[in-house]
């Protein structure tokens, strides 16, 4: 009987050992994760034409790079000068940094020229979030035709 106990403790810890070693030990995390606490980079952010009018289109550029989880959303804010806001999601174009948005200026004139600002905010997938602004000189309602 001592023979089939001594066998018995072996084959338990034989199964024991096998199922530790198949779980890979579990809940470790993965072990060689990298946590992104890096923020996109944002450069070269230009709106064309320089000089809006209501009614105008104007278009944003500017590179976004995120090399760690890569850059997840690029979204600009154009604030008016009567302070009404417009939303712009700019999409990624050919070498995949390079972002581009279109709109529509529109806002209510006021007579004297002012400024409109353009508020890049671009967010990687690890939800670290970079901002980078512009100024626009605006020139309120385009010239009459001459006729």
């Amino acid at each position: 009987m001592r023979t089939l106990e001594k066998y018995g403790l072996f084959g338990l810890g034989l199964v024991t050992l096998v199922l530790i070693l198949a779980c890979g030990g579990g809940g470790g995390g993965g072990g060689g994760s990298i946590t992104d606490t890096t923020a996109p980079t944002i450069s070269a952010l230009a709106v064309s034409p320089s000089l809006l009018t209501v009614g105008t289109q104007a278009q944003i550029n500017a590179t976004v790079v995120d090399a760690e989880s890569g850059v997840q959303a690029v979204v600009a804010v154009v604030t008016y000068p009567d302070n009404t806001q417009t939303s712009v999601t700019l999409i990624a174009s050919g070498d995949g940094s390079t972002y581009t948005g279109r709109f529509n200026a529109q806002w209510t004139p006021s007579g004297a020229g002012a400024n409109a600002r353009v508020r890049l905010r671009a967010v990687d997938r690890a939800g670290n979030e970079a901002q980078q602004e512009t100024t626009l000189r605006t020139a309120g309602l385009p010239p009459s035709p001459p006729f």
